[in-house]
């Protein structure tokens, strides 16, 4: 009975050796076809992609900031610049009310040491290639916002 049970498990070594014998060469045959398959080259990408962009703008987080560019003690307005093969179309930038900065404090004149300055942010934009279906993406500067800097002092 001993016998017997050896040679079973003898015999079953065996079958699994040889299942995993095969495996092993079914993966080098898929080991090589993928690698030779990735020396294929592929066409450029066509632009016939679609693209989404959700029009959910949250609020809640800027409205702490209401009015901030009237309440700074460099206030700003904002303008808008407007181009039709460009997404987004339209941005919002910073004008700066004037070149220098208003006083915290009352009795105080309007301080000439203090400079008001535009701060910039690099703002992603897609570009309409050719009038076509293809855009490009670039980054563009924009003035987000006004703020005070002291004046650079001449030197004798």
């Amino acid at each position: 009975m001993a016998a017997i049970r050896d040679l079973h498990k003898s015999s079953s070594r065996r079958r699994m050796d040889s299942y995993h014998g095969d495996n092993m060469e079914l993966r080098g045959s898929v080991a090589i076809l993928l690698s030779s398959s990735s020396r294929v080259k592929t066409p450029p990408p066509r632009c016939d992609s679609t693209l989404a962009f959700s029009s959910d703008a949250s609020s809640s987080s800027s409205e702490g900031n209401r009015n901030i560019h009237l309440r700074s003690l460099s206030p700003w307005s904002w303008r808008s610049s407007t181009v039709a093969n460009r997404i987004p179309s339209t941005l919002w930038e910073a004008d700066c009310s004037s070149n220098f900065c208003s006083s915290p404090n009352e009795e105080q004149m309007d301080g000439h040491d203090l400079n008001s300055l535009p701060i910039y942010q690099n703002v992603l934009v897609l570009n309409r290639k050719d009038h076509g279906r293809c855009y490009v993406a670039s980054y563009q500067s924009v003035a987000v916002g006004c703020t005070c800097v002291w004046a650079k002092k001449t030197q004798n």
